[in-house]
């Protein structure tokens, strides 16, 4: 039954509505951050001269753009190693235990965020990983991992096995058919779960609050000490500059990835 002229105008209204109500800070921060403002760079007339504040501030904004690269680059990697592999082992194993432990592995979810950064602060010490850039990738690895083992799980659980006993057949072990044929066969899931991890480290705050000092801070934290006040005033182009420039890689590697981002949500991350 074909969809009446009246719900498809709906449709697209209430979509158009979503849509601007999602896009409008995005537009308003890159238009602010050119815009001419009293006790910021650009004092007249458009331009970038927020960005050449933001650029020069502390060790260099590449500086921090670095750090941000290297924990969610790390954590990204992590999660998706230790994610594809347990999901796999849940779906496809049988072993003592295997309900109890799946079941202790989602119970993580139900920890709020905040509690457990104080015992992982104390841990990261006694690991000597405290100010370490790898150090906060795995405490986000750790926040992600229940989500991700999930997701993974469900993924590989929807191919039939079928699919796994010809690779036995045709002479591959287990292992070699985990990566020749399971782990392309689930790569929206991958993508999904790598997309979702990376977002998580991107544009995380606090535990790089807890863990980094200032010289290794990633640029969300960097964002935050950049808003120097002079006489009371908080300079929000330079701010707003370096939002636009944290938001960017995020949206660009969104929209890149899109198409395995909704196909790994419609497939096995609603099965199981």
């Amino acid at each position: 039954m074909k969809p009446s002229a009246t719900s498809r105008t709906v449709y697209y209204a209430v979509t158009a509505l979503m849509a601007i109500v999602f896009i409008l800070p995005l537009v308003w921060a890159v238009v602010s951050s050119i815009s001419p403002n009293p006790g910021t760079a650009q004092t007249s007339g458009f331009g970038l001269g927020n960005y050449g504040t933001m650029l020069k501030y502390g060790l260099g904004i590449p500086v921090y753009l670095k750090n941000s690269i290297i924990v969610s680059v790390s954590a990204t990697v992590f999660t998706l190693i230790v994610a594809a592999t347990g999901g796999y082992a849940f779906a496809r194993f049988t072993f003592v235990g295997k309900n109890v432990l799946f079941t202790v592995v989602l119970s993580v979810m139900m920890v709020p965020y905040a509690a457990l950064l104080i015992p992982l602060l104390v841990w990261m010490k006694q690991l000597h990983l405290q100010n370490s850039l790898i150090g906060v990738a795995l405490v986000l690895t750790l926040f992600q991992l229940p989500f991700s083992i999930f997701m993974m799980r469900n993924s590989f659980a929807a191919i039939p096995r079928e699919l796994e006993e010809a690779a036995y057949m045709d002479g591959c072990g287990s292992f070699a058919a985990f990566l020749r044929v399971m782990l392309p066969s689930v790569r929206p899931g991958l993508v999904t779960v790598g997309l979702f991890t990376f977002l998580a480290a991107w544009n995380d705050f606090m535990v790089s609050l807890y863990l980094l000092s200032t010289e290794k801070a990633p640029l969300p934290l960097a964002l935050v000490n950049m808003r120097q006040q002079t006489m009371g005033v908080i300079d929000y182009g330079s701010t707003t500059a370096g939002v636009v420039v944290l938001t960017l890689p995020a949206v660009v590697l969104f929209l890149a990835l899109q198409r395995y981002y909704i196909q790994g949500f419609t497939s096995g991350a609603v099965k199981g």
